[in-house]
């Protein structure tokens, strides 16, 4: 059956209603079976077969290039294909990739220190201490709100002492990202929530983490951080202005200074 975009969208934001009415014991089977059915379903979207291995991760190897330590561990939650995590394990003594669906299907040529875990969304089971670095790329946004907290104590946990968590997710004022965006002036489908820097900053601080900074930059170029201060000023004054709202949704110059890329030390 040809890839149906609309048909997508219903599939999508039904699964994300039934995700968004869970308890957290629920959602402990909730996760992988509503990206199993909508992956099953439509399986052209597990690969991204409309880009190339470039466009999927060309930037966020100059984002990590930053962190390449070959004595350290690497842990990618929501690794999909493992298509990055097979990328870094050159870089890295070893890498633990987690993905909740398990009907994506594999890249070939698995890594040797390449470790895939495939879990339900909430439990992970690493030792405290034992991660250097954890590496969640549109991941956050896809959470239940109710699990945002729990999940961001856990990441401590596993860091090592000043270890470094990257996120990057999509800001809210140039979104909805998910599906939606063709339809609706809201995130409807598996986003939950889109955030903005503030909320993004006051919720990692709030759970131990520090030196938080925001990456902006091109994917030809590099990224370099910014004052997360700085970057909040910014989005308060496009929220007032109507006009600068408003482009924001269709500047690709937006869309690189919004599209979040946040890196932050633990405690």
């Amino acid at each position: 059956m040809a890839y149906n975009k609309f048909e997508h969208f219903q599939l999508e934001r039904k699964l994300a209603n039934e995700l968004r009415a869970t308890t957290a014991e629920q959602r402990k089977t909730m996760y992988g079976k509503v990206y199993n059915v909508l992956f099953s379903t439509f399986p052209e979207l597990a690969h991204n077969l409309d880009s190339t291995e470039e466009d999927r991760i060309g930037w966020q190897l100059k984002l990590a290039q930053r962190l390449y330590d070959k004595d350290k561990i690497f842990m990618e939650i929501g690794a999909g294909d493992c298509i990055l995590s097979k990328a870094l394990a050159p870089h890295f003594r070893k890498i633990v990739a987690y993905e909740v669906a398990e009907t994506i299907p594999f890249i070939e040529g698995r890594p040797d220190n390449l470790e895939l875990k495939i879990f339900n969304g909430v439990d992970m089971h690493e030792a405290p201490g034992s991660v250097d670095i954890i590496y969640s790329n549109q991941v956050f946004e896809h959470l239940h709100i109710d699990d945002t907290v729990p999940l961001l104590k856990d990441y401590h946990s596993f860091l090592t002492p000043n270890g470094k968590l990257v996120i990057i997710t999509p800001h809210r004022l140039t979104g909805p990202h998910d599906i939606s965006r063709d339809f609706t002036k809201e995130a409807e489908g598996f986003h939950m929530k889109e955030y903005n820097y503030k909320e993004m900053k006051d919720l990692l601080e709030a759970n131990g983490f520090t030196k938080v900074k925001g990456y902006i930059g091109y994917s030809k170029w590099g990224y370099f951080p910014v004052n997360m201060s700085f970057l909040i000023f910014l989005e308060k004054t496009c929220n007032r202005v109507s006009f600068l709202k408003k482009r924001m949704k269709t500047s690709s110059m937006a869309f690189n200074l919004f599209g979040m890329k946040i890196i932050a030390t633990k405690k």
